[in-house]
């Protein structure tokens, strides 16, 4: 397969006065990649799309671990006051950590996960990202991103309670599931199995794949979160601040890659395994956008 136009592709659709309209330039090309390639085809995606994909992590990241920062704060800096009941102090620090806990993992991780596949798979498809469109994308599939969550970690901490190697096996096989719901819009235990089986034969570059992005996202964080954690620790109590921009910052610069990564790992099995061409993908992610 070579990435030239096919012979049979359809014409470009007419634009006004009935100019052709050139089709979208594919920033990658349409090939099998080694798992540098799929690294550095991330980094090329990210640095086309840095601002919008970084827009669409903050605007979800930035206000949830402010509030849940703040209100933390508040609730710790009451308990250092020595008539201050501290059972009514921890309860409350329970109960603001579980709230948060909640709405991270019901709400804003699935709506982020959504968006951002969506967006780095338009990113691999040669159109650009719409932020606007990418949010409304990721609304009408909170519910099944939710539910395809779900099962995946059910699945994984099974594993890992039964032995360590079948819970790795799990994130391994079951990574392309969110991928395969925002471009063949297939839902629930069906998108968990076709992940397993595209995955299938290919778990060991596809885990090679992953503890790399995961190993350049590791360092990205440190470098991010070691020099604000260490000014946070020299202003004391008042820190907090300086901490949780610190933590906000590194989440969203590295979250976008991380998912850009599974996305592309994606679409390359579906080109090494089905031999699909960049048509056909931009066809089934069509009716979704």
């Amino acid at each position: 397969m070579t990435d030239q136009p096919r012979a049979d592709a359809p014409d470009a659709p007419a634009g006004l006065y009935g100019a052709p309209v050139a089709p979208p330039t594919r920033p990658l090309p349409l090939r099998q990649m080694g798992i540098g390639e799929l690294v550095d085809g991330a980094f090329k995606l990210y640095r086309r799309d840095w601002l919008a994909l970084m827009g669409i992590t903050a605007f979800v990241l930035v206000p949830v671990t402010f509030l849940q920062a703040w209100l933390t704060q508040g609730v710790a800096a009451a308990a250092a006051d020595p008539f201050a009941d501290l059972d009514a102090v921890t309860g409350q620090i329970i109960a603001v950590t579980l709230v948060f806990v909640a709405i991270q993992l019901l709400i804003a991780q699935p709506f982020l996960l959504a968006a951002i596949t969506k967006a780095a798979a338009d990113a691999y498809l040669g159109e650009r990202v719409s932020i606007g469109r990418t949010y409304r994308f990721a609304l009408s599939k909170l519910p099944a991103i939710l539910w395809i969550t779900i099962i995946t970690t059910v699945l994984t901490l099974l594993g890992f309670i039964l032995l360590i190697i079948p819970g790795i096996i799990a994130v391994v096989r079951l990574a392309l599931a969110p991928a395969i719901l925002v471009v063949e819009d297939v839902r629930g235990t069906s998108a968990v199995g076709r992940s397993w089986n595209l995955t299938r034969r290919h778990a060991w570059r596809v885990l090679g794949t992953l503890f790399l992005a995961g190993l350049i996202s590791t360092i990205g964080i440190a470098i991010i979160t070691i020099p604000t954690e260490f000014i946070a620790a020299l202003m004391g109590p008042d820190g907090w601040f300086i901490s949780t921009v610190g933590q906000v910052l590194a989440s969203v610069v590295t979250t976008p890659f991380s998912i850009l990564i599974i996305v592309l790992l994606y679409f390359d099995l579906r080109v090494r395994k089905e031999g699909y061409d960049i048509e056909v993908m931009s066809q089934e992610l069509a009716p979704s956008s």
